[in-house]
């Protein structure tokens, strides 16, 4: 069912939304949280990827080290490079002295040793490497420094309010993030089709034979549709895991934080994210279910102007409520010339049990310019004319 509203600028102006919607699990998911007994707070966000809505949340905000959390906006900043052309995965880098120092995970990248991107994007999904992370920073931005600065940058741009990176591969201090900011970095990474393949790859070789890798991510052999991300554990933040799968065009992104159990970290993601591909499903608006109407220009060459949906786009919704979706339009009622095509004039509203989950906009379909003297006289004589 389609319901008219107008609105004024005013109100319009305070009109905030996301396509971002929190909703409760099935008290099922409820049974599904566990405290650590190791002095490590536990954390755990459940993301639908596609749409970036977060379904549920345990201590999603508790700050954490990110560790090898932190090589998934590495990459975030790799993709975008290469989106850019400034690199692909044929690019020949050189490892400086700054890659080769770097300490704990590493495929002992040597100081000049010329390496394929390819085979660093290896090193840092299916492994760890620090090295292969700093490397591919400085390939990108020149400094490590420079990266880092990238890095915060990006974080700040998506969202990530809670995270600050002091380095590019985790390993050193003053870095801090939160699973549900993770979430959001992994449902942005997401995007990147091309890194499926590297992600849920179980064992590989690099450097002629000299490194094999072999994936911590135990769920990329033994979860449907499993798409990849991350599995490490750290003193400071227990067993991690960043998990990402997709089902009937669903995007699943479980991110959990101090579970103390090596193995129940990759059951508990299975678990729930079973959950959410099952309570849940991807609600996409057809054009022809919105009945839209002209809106009134006040000071125009002319009265009125028509218009269109912006873009319907898609939201999360409980599985079986489609059709307990109610949509209103709401158009501005104080619209004045000059009109740009493409300038909002109001609202697509999808509403569940009587609560905003959704929200696109109206636009105009053509332009109105600003009556003038000439226009006005113009009118009056065609008026006059056609009487």
């Amino acid at each position: 069912m389609t319901v008219v509203k107008k609105i004024t600028t005013a109100a319009a102006a305070i009109l905030i939304f996301s396509f971002s919607v929190l909703h409760a699990l099935p008290a099922a998911a409820q049974d599904l949280y566990l405290n650590s007994s190791q002095g490590v707070p536990y954390s755990y966000v459940l993301m639908e990827g596609t749409t970036g809505t977060l379904l549920y949340a345990e201590n999603g905000n508790e700050p954490f080290i990110p560790f090898h959390a932190s090589k998934l906006m590495t990459l975030l900043l790799l993709c975008e490079a290469m989106d850019r052309s400034e690199l692909s995965l044929d690019s020949v880098i050189t490892v400086s002295k700054n890659a080769n120092s770097q300490q704990g995970a590493q495929v002992w990248l040597d100081v000049g040793e010329q390496i394929l991107l390819d085979e660093l994007v290896s090193a840092i999904t299916v492994g760890n490497a620090n090295d292969a992370c700093v490397a591919i920073a400085e390939a990108v931005a020149g400094t490590e420094e420079d990266f880092v600065r990238q890095m915060n940058e990006k974080a700040a741009e998506l969202g990530m309010t809670l995270t600050h990176y002091a380095d590019s591969t985790g390993a050193g201090e003053g870095s801090i993030t939160t699973a549900a900011d993770t979430a959001i970095l992994a449902s942005a990474l997401s995007k990147y089709d091309w890194l499926k393949e590297y992600m849920t790859t179980w064992m590989t070789t690099i450097r002629g034979g000299k490194a094999q890798l072999v994936s911590t991510n135990r769920l990329i052999r033994s979860y449907s549709g499993i798409t990849g991300m991350k599995a490490y554990y750290h003193e400071e933040c227990g067993n991690c895991l960043i998990a990402s799968a997709e089902r009937n065009g669903m995007s699943m992104i479980c991110v959990i934080f101090g579970e103390p159990d090596e193995y129940q970290r990759f059951t508990t993601a299975k678990e729930k994210m079973n959950i959410g591909f099952s309570a849940y499903s991807i609600y996409k608006p057809k054009r022809t279910d919105v009945i839209l109407q002209s809106v009134n220009v006040k000071g125009g060459v002319d009265d009125s102007v028509d218009t269109d949906a912006a873009d319907m786009g898609c939201f999360v919704i409980r599985s079986g409520r489609e059709e307990d979706i109610e949509i209103v339009t709401e158009y501005f009622d104080d619209v004045a010339a000059p009109v740009e095509a493409g300038q909002r004039v109001g609202r697509i509203v999808y509403m569940l049990d009587d609560e905003e989950v959704y929200a696109s906009d109206i636009v105009a379909t053509s332009s109105v310019k600003k009556m003038n003297m000439f226009y006005a006289l113009l009118k009056t004589f065609c008026a006059v004319f056609a009487s």
